[in-house]
């Protein structure tokens, strides 16, 4: 869970000009139909072809306080699991790229969770932001010196943005700013379903400008893909995903246990997506119940990708990823794992409720746990299409989300 910090609430409110800080505040009816208005606009794909509502003081505020806050905190929990293997050097600049970062989402929130952790510390940041659209670049600088006057006793180094279609090339301002060294990150956020929409092969041209970008990545450095939680956009990622592992040219290191192709993709209506707990501020319930909408945990699909084959955890066999909710059943319980096999459903009755297997009652999406004795044959011998853990067997998550 990783709620919003107090350095974000105050910069939102300075520059949208909208008091939100009082406790129990009423959100202005205003901003409800602003985020509904978005909305509409998001939903018609107008999101990717124009940010002119950026220049509506309205609409702008309706962003920073609902949609802002959101996507942040998604990129917040990714950087809590990249953590361990951030290629810190004392006195040498950290070198972040958010790429198609519309108002600086990614760069925002780095700036914040580097503020909270000093993991890198703020003042060796060197972010660079690179968007189609100017008004879009306008607000995130705002934002970034914003924050920075906020916190006028920390030096933080000047922000770049870059103007650019990234349809067309990626700008060789990118690899200057990168260098001999790299980027010790660079952030994808809900950018490659609204990119070569229009192509015949839009998962193709998608590899290759990763392709471009693994180049630009140091080499340890971390390639991070967020995608909407649907499925048309999650298959899409999946898709890509696959390109680039089999032409490896990289590795995952989360959220897959292997580098496999994507069992998700067997089945032409599945997808892999998360849905992590969430601290919301309050105003986003009230937006909430003012528009119909229900944000009460973040969901998305994402890929974290690295060159030096570093992982989330250790690769292992008996290690299984759970990609589906804890289904709660007349007389049992049962889930869907992933891992380098495929895709399989397994579940334990109540009446083999045991101390050894009883952790399996905490699992839950996301989770990485191992079990043992499963028993996949029915009462006659044959396959049976649901695994089985017995009161003889054990159950433990590994890491939880």
């Amino acid at each position: 869970m990783h709620p919003l910090s107090p350095a974000v609430v105050n910069v939102l409110a300075s520059v949208a000009q909208v008091n939100i800080l009082e406790p129990h505040q009423s959100v202005p009816q205003s901003i409800a139909i602003g985020v509904s208005r978005l909305s509409e606009l998001f939903t018609r794909g107008s999101q990717g072809t124009s940010t002119a509502y950026f220049e509506d003081p309205l609409l702008r505020a309706s962003y920073l306080f609902y949609y802002l806050p959101v996507n942040l905190s998604k990129v917040q929990l990714l950087l809590d699991e990249l953590q361990p293997v951030f290629p810190i050097v004392p006195n040498e600049e950290f070198r972040v790229l958010d790429l198609g970062g519309g108002p600086g989402t990614g760069a925002l929130g780095t700036l914040d969770w580097c503020h909270s952790t000093s993991l890198p510390p703020p003042s060796s940041l060197r972010m660079t932001v690179v968007d189609h659209s100017p008004q879009a670049l306008r607000l995130c600088a705002e934002l970034w010196q914003t924050y920075n006057e906020a916190y006028n006793g920390t030096t933080i180094p000047p922000l770049q943005t870059v103007e650019h279609n990234l349809e067309r090339s990626l700008p060789l301002h990118i690899r200057t700013v990168g260098g001999e060294k790299g980027y010790d990150l660079i952030i994808v956020q809900n950018l490659l379903s609204e990119l070569f929409i229009g192509s015949s092969d839009p998962i193709g041209q998608r590899t290759t400008l990763l392709e471009a970008l693994l180049e630009c990545l140091g080499a340890e450095g971390s390639l991070m893909l967020i995608e909407p939680a649907l499925r048309s956009t999650s298959r899409a990622l999946h898709l890509v995903r696959d390109k680039l592992l089999a032409r490896q040219h990289c590795s995952v290191y989360s959220p897959c246990l292997h580098d496999a192709s994507c069992s998700a993709l067997v089945k032409p209506d599945d997808w892999c997506h998360e849905e992590r707990k969430w601290e919301a501020p309050d105003w986003i319930g009230q937006i909430d119940k003012k528009v119909g909408f229900i944000k009460d945990a973040l969901k998305f699909s994402y890929v974290i990708l690295r060159k030096d084959r570093k992982t989330l955890v250790p690769r292992n066999a008996d290690y299984h990823r759970v990609v589906s909710e804890l289904r709660v059943m007349k007389g049992e319980k049962r889930v869907w794992l992933c891992d380098e096999t495929g895709r399989s459903e397994i579940g334990r009755q109540d009446k083999e409720r045991s101390t050894s297997n009883a952790p399996f009652d905490d699992w839950h999406r996301g989770a990485i746990v191992r079990v043992s004795e499963i028993v996949r044959l029915d009462r006659k011998g044959r396959p049976a299409t649901v695994g089985r853990i017995l009161s003889s067997g054990s159950a433990e998550v590994v890491r939880p989300v």
